[in-house]
């Protein structure tokens, strides 16, 4: 979950704890010890669904890559086998399909690389026996196989786990909206309506709930734009990060910002079409706020008219 979430969350917690420490004031009304019954049991449901909004994903994404870039390797390996085949019998149809630069190769979407990989190994075995004067055996196909189906596997599993944490956390907004609306509409008043007889405690109380609306907007990562040779700010575009699925946009003015990023090191890619692609290293902790100042290169407009 984002800063502002987590502080609103510890605002509750605090004013839990100020509610169970002075339980003997309010036990005897009904009507108090109902909404904060409800107030307790949603809070519970609160830190469960945030235990599941805030799971790490970082080591399946890292397994998911680790397999993508050895399988890269040797779907490469496979692809100019069957190059160096299709040239040898002057077979254009598994040439065209075949061949693939190392370059292309990662720029691929997953998907589209899963069906060149199917594809690639569906002609291997087709052609297996002419294979082996390049280099590809029967051993060879099956191990490229068998890691293409891991490589799948482990897409599968990181795509249901983000489903899940984005299901919780649009299920922890909507259970947070309904304890604040609790918290406003009902158990403030009737916190309030105890004062004159305890007024230590009202004070206590609202000193807990005023913390959560002193919450101001917050960020994780801010980055700014200029462009290295005038030093004009860079507008729209967009920024995302290698390997997860959070990105964000550059706006009017030259800025990007990150609300909810998560801890660990991940690369940053910064696009304008105007200019050529960042690739940014950021290393941070969960707890820090980042800010970055960067420059961009302008593309030449020769070399947009030549391509």
């Amino acid at each position: 979950m984002n800063r502002a979430s987590n502080l609103k969350l510890d605002s509750y917690l605090q004013t839990q704890e100020a509610l169970s420490q002075n339980v003997s004031i309010y036990e005897s009304n009904v009507s108090i010890k109902v909404q904060v019954d409800q107030f307790t049991f949603d809070l519970q449901g609160l830190l469960k669904l945030k235990e599941e909004a805030d799971q790490s994903i970082k080591w399946l994404i890292d397994e998911k890559n680790t397999i993508k870039k050895a399988l890269e390797l040797k779907v490469y390996t496979l692809s100019n086998a069957l190059v160096c085949f299709a040239n040898s019998v002057c077979d254009s149809e598994i040439l065209e399909k075949a061949y693939v630069s190392k370059k292309h190769l990662k720029r691929l979407n997953e998907l589209d690389l899963i069906d060149y990989y199917k594809q690639s190994i569906d002609i291997a075995k087709e052609h297996i026996a002419a294979l082996e004067p390049f280099g590809i055996s029967k051993a060879i196909v099956a191990d490229v196989e068998k890691d293409c189906k891991t490589f799948e596997q482990k897409r599968f599993k990181l795509l249901a786990l983000k489903e899940e944490k984005a299901n919780a956390k649009n299920e922890y907004r909507m259970l947070q909206k309904k304890i604040n609306q609790l918290l406003n509409g009902k158990l403030d008043h009737s916190i309030e309506n105890l004062r004159s007889l305890h007024p230590d405690f009202v004070k206590y109380y609202f000193a807990t709930r005023q913390k959560s609306k002193e919450i101001q907007h917050h960020f994780d990562v801010l980055g700014y734009l200029k462009d290295k040779a005038t030093g004009e700010p860079i507008a729209l575009g967009k920024v995302w990060v290698e390997g997860l699925d959070l990105s964000t946009h550059i706006t009017a003015k030259g800025s990007f910002r990150f609300k909810d990023f998560p801890e660990g090191e991940y690369q940053l890619i910064v696009e304008n079409i105007n200019y050529k692609s960042l690739c940014v290293p950021i290393r941070r902790y969960k707890s820090e706020q980042s800010k970055m100042y960067l420059e961009m290169e302008a593309i030449p407009l020769e070399a947009e008219t030549s391509v």
